[in-house]
């Protein structure tokens, strides 16, 4: 009998203590509930809300959508208005997830070959094209409106999505093709035939123009692209320089081009803020859904999930890549890592929404690979432009000691850097060994 009675006591102890847990759980979710967003959240939270376009400048974004599509350059900002409109009323009467394309016809030249061309991911353009001179002017030849078109990609200022954020609408990318490839071998070309100061300038404008896209971007796509195309324009800069004459000044646009890495070229924010927009979308459509299943399923989301909060959380982790201390990190060539990016699975906070939490912090470590690939970028910015001053410089000193005392402004202490002589290359270490474990400028001969 007393084993019965011990029995019964323990259980009632255990429901006790299950039912004391349970009430502080309650208590500790409605608290933070109550409490909502911290003023640092809050303001993190306010920083994300959807940038407006810059109010001056040409948009490169109708330019590039179109770029392989047979539509007159006048009326590239109308037509493009029409589709933006389009998507928008499909979103207001569909929930399905789609992928916009022009609505055009493609150039048939889109499709052609380009396997002559140069490829902005190696080196070697040059000698690619210097090879055979004529092939690669036959090659050009089958591409006339793509080609041509670079004048116009060269008067643009800021690559900007018009299109809705909003999850559905899938990916709605400006993709220019092989064009960018036509380019940099029409430079190359260029060069070989003897115009070489008029080749480094148009391989200088217009990776100067990827540049200013990267910094006037709301897509994080977008920025990665331009970044890419940047580096394709610096190994064909820097295989120009290698072999241009002593004698022959290298035209202003390249030092426009390469000017010193500025705020602008590290702030991230409105492709951030988009992203912010896509993932808040899709979690809003989320919610919506749930509010039609049965009330175990509601009362679990409102226990474990507060779409508030979560909001608040994921703001506050891109903090961490968007914002004045985020951009002097960045400035400073400093990355970021999983240990000092911000982790709310460890906070108590956490009860205010198990769910968002792990979710966001699974999220915001997935950005750390773009934050690496600009520092990357910014790199390869400072390492063109060292390459640039030592030319202009005309020092005597060897190149390994002139790299060596170059300013913080062209260079990173941050980083292994610096003059391979077996190489006969500058070079600097990448965060993003994806694209190779460093990047390489070539070194005139006469400066080893």
């Amino acid at each position: 009998m007393n084993d019965v009675s011990g029995f019964a006591r323990a259980v009632r102890g255990i429901v006790l203590v299950l039912l004391t847990l349970l009430v502080l759980f309650a208590a500790t979710v409605a608290a933070y509930r109550w409490r909502g967003p911290t003023e640092v959240q809050r303001d993190a939270l306010a920083s994300m809300q959807q940038r407006a376009p810059p109010q001056k400048g040409v948009n490169a974004f109708p330019l590039l959508w179109y770029m392989q599509y047979d539509v007159p350059d006048g009326e590239l900002d109308a037509r493009m208005a029409i589709e933006v409109a389009g998507v928008r009323a499909r979103l207001a009467s569909s929930s399905d997830v789609f992928s916009p394309e022009p609505d055009a016809r493609k150039l048939d030249e889109a499709t052609g070959n380009a396997s002559l061309l140069c490829d902005r991911t190696t080196a070697g353009c040059l000698d690619k094209v210097a090879l055979d001179p004529r092939l690669i002017r036959d090659a050009l030849a089958t591409f006339p409106t793509l080609r041509a078109r670079e004048a116009a990609f060269e008067k643009t200022d800021f690559y900007w999505n018009d299109f809705p954020v909003d999850y559905r609408v899938a990916l709605p990318f400006a993709n220019p093709g092989v064009a960018p490839r036509i380019w940099l071998s029409a430079f190359a070309l260029q060069y070989v035939e003897g115009d070489r100061s008029g080749a480094l300038a148009n391989v200088c404008r217009n990776m100067g123009t990827w540049r200013r896209l990267r910094h006037g971007t709301n897509s994080l796509f977008a920025s990665t692209v331009a970044m890419h195309e940047v580096d394709g324009g610096l190994r064909l800069f820097g295989e120009m320089l290698a072999v241009l004459p002593a004698a022959e000044q290298v035209p202003g646009d390249c030092s426009e081009a390469l000017r010193p890495v500025e705020a602008a070229d590290a702030d991230r924010c409105a492709e951030l803020s988009s992203e912010f927009g896509l993932a808040a979308s899709s979690m809003r459509d989320a919610m919506a859904k749930r509010e039609t299943e049965r009330w175990w399923n509601r009362a679990s989301d409102w226990l474990f999930f507060d779409a508030k909060q979560t909001d608040a959380w994921r703001a506050e982790g891109f903090s961490a890549y968007c914002g004045e201390s985020a951009t002097r990190r960045m400035l400073a060539d400093i990355p970021l890592s999983e240990e000092t990016t911000p982790m709310k699975v460890h906070s108590l906070e956490c009860v205010a929404s198990l769910t968002g939490c792990l979710l966001t912090d699974i999220a915001a470590r997935a950005y750390i690979q773009y934050d690496n690939r600009t520092l990357d970028f910014l790199a390869h910015l400072r390492l063109a432009a060292t390459l640039l001053s030592m030319r202009e410089s005309g020092s005597d000193e060897s190149t390994a000691v002139r790299f060596e005392n170059e300013t913080d402004s062209r260079r990173s202490r941050q980083r292994n850097a610096g003059f391979d002589r077996e190489a006969g290359v500058l070079f600097v270490d990448n965060l993003d060994a994806r694209h190779g474990a460093r990047f390489e400028l070539p070194v005139p001969r006469r400066s080893r």
